[in-house]
Order: structure tokens, then C-alpha cells, then sequence
């Protein structure tokens, strides 16, 4: 049995510049590396620090030096500096507790030699279904590097991503590039999210674009500069947010959070689904709002006459069931709306069509 471990690495000289960064085992997969004395300083006290832990998977091969404690260095340093604790994991993201991390990253860098597996992927999934409701997707591994951050407004922007993750509860971080890199490591993880990475090639290679979706992750920014960068694709309820100025889409997002209202739509939290077990097998239930005990009157009558739609992950209608005052909760059993079984894979539920969606997945 592999065990994951915490190594905390630390330097026998203070001269850290003239020594050979800690890496990771890759023969053998097995090390954890704390962020600390050597990879990542001690944060900087400060008034505005916060407390986050993220951990970025090297399990499938890091590409040539692209290793997160080295080529990313800065990046982690700038997160350290903000409160941020980093742990990197080389033996599988399915075999660690997903939950006591606020922001997981997935590089195509340190992806780089085989794909996500479904175990690996579900893991992933399940950690999303535990409230964990966002992911972003970049056309661009680049640009949080070492030597790209600094241009235009990249070091702003890659706190943004981390911090709008980080502060919502949770969410997943996905660094794509250009197709000729092997996104299709990646991809079985983006599929699930709606999302696929390098489905074009973005000109010119080195590309300043500065079309942004209403979304936080750019307040401040004016400009952000990729590299060898692939466009990304997004199926609703993902979207894409940002984009060149010949509409190459550059980054999505899939956003499920009620706790920051990113566009116009109403978020009332009597409409927000809540689907458990999730993922399921022949039967799941869908319940509105609050549980039953707890419900008043009001949110009773808001939510008599709604309609929850079920789409799959084309956007293609599924089944739809109109809600009265009674029941709260719903039971679907992977049936369309003539009854025949749905194939395995992953559904959205949205609330009158303008609530929050929901993913579920069938197995």
C-alpha cells in the first residue's frame, strides 16, 4: 500500500538561491511536499492574510522543469505571502481527503505523461457535489509561470482565480494549453464540467486580450497576456468568461455558488436544488429549499407553480416536473420524460429556468 506522507524540506544552508529546488519523486509517487522553508517561505504577517490550503496534483508527470515548487514558484510565493499553504500530491488525487482543501489545481504541465482516470475523476466530481460549486478552465498553462505572471495583469489575476475559488468554498483550478500539448490527459476531468481544453489553436502565439465576461475573477483587470495558448470550449451551464478579440474563447467557468451573485439571474435560495446520493445509481432525490420542517409559508408559495427541468450535458430537455406546495422532494430515478432509462453520464437541474443549476451524475 503507497502511503501519502507530508515531507517538510528543509534547507541546511540559508543560501536557498545556490541550491537545487525540492521536486517530487516522480519514480515513485509516493511524496508529498509540505509548502514551506524551501518551496514556499513562511508567509509574511499581514493584516489581510487568510488561512487557505490548496494542493496541486503532479500524479500523472510533470512536463521537463514545470514542476509547481519551481517553474510556479512565484505564483506560490504570491499565495504564501496571502495566507495560502500549498501541498503537492504525486499519488493520486483519489486517495486523499479532497474536502480539507478550499482550491485543488490541475496542470497540463504536471499532467503531462497519462490521463485522469474515472476513479480519479470521480473523486473530483464528488468533491465538486460537496457544495465545492466552482471550477475554471484556462486556455493557457503559461501564464501564472514564473516568467509570464509578471506581464500585464497576470499576478492580479492569478490571485483573483485562487481567491474567488478559495473564498466561495472551494473549487477546482484547470490549466489547459495549446493542441498540441496533451490535453487530452486533462480533458476526461473537463468533460464532466462541461468544458474541454484545446480545441483550437489561439493567434497570435503571444496574445494580450482583454474581453471579459461580468465575473469578479477580472475586477482590476485590464489586460491579461497568454502564451502558446489553446482555446477552451463551454457547454451550458458552464460558460465561457473571457475571450479574444476574434472570439477565441480563453477561459470558462461553471459557477453553482448562491453565495455571490455573478450575473442578473434571481439566485432565491428557496429555489436551489440539493440532490443526494449524488453521484447515484437507479435513484437520487431532488429537494427544493429548506427541508420540509423548516419551510414557511412564503417559501411554499414561491415555489408553487416553479417547473425543474432536468437537460443532459448537451443541453438537450430530459424531463421536466412541476412543483406544488407539496412535496418538497422529488425522487428521480434516471428516466426521461417517457419514462426510458438515461445512459450513465452527467445531468443538470435547473429551477424555472432561472435558479441556480445543479449537476448530478448517473453511473
Amino acid at each position: 500500500m503507497i502511503i501519502c506522507m507530508l515531507v517538510c524540506i528543509l534547507s541546511a544552508t540559508p543560501d536557498l538561491a545556490s541550491q537545487n529546488p525540492p521536486v517530487i519523486d516522480q519514480t515513485t509517487g509516493d511524496t508529498w511536499i509540505r509548502g514551506s522553508d524551501t518551496a514556499i517561505p513562511t508567509p509574511t504577517s499581514s493584516v489581510n492574510a487568510r488561512q487557505h490550503r490548496v494542493v496541486w496534483d503532479t500524479t500523472h508527470g510533470v512536463y521537463l522543469t514545470y514542476y509547481p515548487n519551481t517553474r510556479y514558484s512565484t505564483l506560490l510565493n504570491m499565495l504564501s505571502d496571502s495566507g495560502y499553504t500549498t501541498d503537492i500530491c504525486g499519488t493520486g488525487i483519489n486517495t486523499i481527503d479532497l474536502d480539507q482543501y478550499d482550491v485543488i489545481v490541475l496542470c497540463l504541465a504536471t499532467s503531462w505523461y497519462s490521463a485522469y482516470s474515472p476513479e480519479e475523476v470521480d473523486s473530483l466530481y464528488g468533491y465538486y457535489s460537496r457544495d465545492h460549486q466552482r471550477v475554471i478552465l484556462t486556455g493557457d498553462m503559461n501564464f501564472c509561470e514564473n516568467t509570464y505572471i509578471v506581464n500585464a495583469d497576470n499576478t492580479a489575476f492569478s490571485y483573483n482565480l485562487f481567491d474567488w475559488l478559495a473564498t466561495s468554498g472551494g473549487g477546482i483550478l484547470i490549466f489547459g494549453d495549446n493542441p498540441g500539448c496533451p490535453n487530452a490527459n486533462i480533458n476526461p476531468v473537463n468533460d464532466t464540467f462541461a468544458m474541454q481544453s484545446g480545441v483550437a489553436g489561439i493567434n497570435p502565439s503571444d496574445l494580450y486580450f482583454s474581453n471579459f465576461g461580468a465575473y469578479t475573477i477580472f475586477n482590476g483587470i485590464s489586460q491579461i497576456y497568454y502564451r502558446a495558448a489553446g482555446s477552451i470550449s463551454a457547454a451550458a451551464p458552464a460558460a465561457v468568461a473571457a475571450w479574444t478579440s476574434v472570439n477565441e474563447p480563453t477561459i470558462g467557468l461553471l459557477d453553482q455558488s448562491p453565495a455571490v451573485d455573478e450575473t442578473a439571474r434571481s439566485r432565491n435560495p428557496a429555489l436551489i436544488p440539493r440532490v443526494t446520493p449524488n453521484p447515484f445509481r437507479t435513484k437520487t432525490n431532488i429537494r427544493i429549499g429548506q427541508s420540509a420542517k423548516s419551510i414557511g409559508k412564503d417559501n411554499e408559495q414561491r415555489k408553487e407553480g416553479k417547473e425543474l427541468q432536468i437537460y443532459d450535458i448537451s443541453g438537450r430537455w430530459i424531463r421536466s416536473f412541476t412543483l406544488g406546495s407539496m412535496p418538497y422532494a422529488l425522487c428521480w430515478n434516471g428516466t426521461d420524460h417517457n419514462g426510458r432509462s438515461v445512459p450513465p453520464g452527467v445531468y443538470f437541474i435547473r429551477v424555472d429556468g432561472v435558479a441556480p443549476v445543479k449537476t448530478v451524475k448517473l453511473q
